[in-house]
């Protein structure tokens, strides 16, 4: 890849994407997950052979796992097998907040990939962001669209989590987690997204 294309201006970023029973779930939606960030050609169809690579001598039948995927563009990409983590137990005090909007949340200091979502008393779903993008939040969307269940995609504030049904993270390395101290209220939307992840793995 070197001296293909000028990447000094596109910075590192690493990936964590969850690996179940040998498998990559939703590996077209991760793919079309990069896509927003305008990386050159010649670096995709290096992502694509590493992970081609992978899958013929990381993984087995039966592994379970996390693909952690280093995208240095000034460099190169590589592709390591991590051990699958326990899922973080996560609470207010994990939002991320910048001018006082929710941007994602954090366990132990580290911050967690991922989109929140809250359920208004409603059963309005709101994901905070302004787009989604990755390979687990537009699956959510899609369930959102096939379930019938109302969707706004933008940012959110702590007052609307402080007053929402129930609330959760979406993330390609855990799936579904939810965010434990809101207010105990029914949230059916919510309930049936849940459902939906955890078939996935």
């Amino acid at each position: 890849m070197g001296g293909l294309v000028d990447t000094t201006s596109i910075a590192p970023l690493t990936l964590r994407w969850r690996i179940h029973e040998g498998q990559l779930p939703l590996r077209q939606r991760h793919l079309r997950s990069l896509e927003p960030l305008n990386l050159p050609e010649p670096l995709m169809g290096w992502i694509h052979e590493r992970l081609e690579w992978a899958a013929l001598n990381m993984l087995g039948s039966d592994t379970e796992g996390v693909l952690v995927l280093n995208i240095d563009p000034a460099q190169e990409v590589t592709v390591l097998l991590d051990a699958v983590r326990e899922a973080p137990a996560l609470s207010r005090e994990d939002l991320l907040v910048e001018d006082g909007l929710i941007v994602g949340a954090q366990s132990g200091g580290e911050t967690l990939e991922g989109t929140v979502w809250l359920e208004r008393v409603d059963g309005t779903l709101q994901a905070s962001g302004e787009r989604l993008y990755t390979a687990t939040a537009t699956l959510a969307s899609d369930l959102c669209t096939t379930l019938k269940l109302p969707l706004e995609v933008k940012p959110q504030s702590l007052e609307a989590f402080d007053s929402a049904a129930a609330a959760f993270l979406i993330s390609n390395e855990f799936g579904f987690i939810a965010i434990k101290d809101n207010p105990s209220k029914p949230a059916p939307a919510t309930e049936k997204l849940k459902e939906c992840f955890s078939k996935l793995w």
